[in-house]
């Protein structure tokens, strides 16, 4: 299961992306709709660890997403 708590992200532009994001998502197909400018593309970064957020914590069956080095 994926468990993500409180995400946050602000750009140095000052654009805040994310903003207490929490979610949780059970195994099995899932989409991720929204418009432009939604934070999409910021969520999928961070959980694919090509991005660090401000804060908040991400989880996939218990291995730490923002943590794990």
């Amino acid at each position: 299961m994926l468990v993500i708590k409180d995400l946050m992200k602000t750009y140095p532009s000052g654009v805040q992306a994310l903003k207490g994001v929490s979610l949780e998502i059970q195994p099995g197909m899932f989409g991720l709709f929204g418009p432009n400018g939604a934070g999409k593309t910021t969520l999928m970064k961070i959980l694919a660890t090509l991005l660090e957020p401000d804060s908040g914590a991400a989880q996939m069956n218990d291995l730490d997403l923002i943590n794990a080095k």
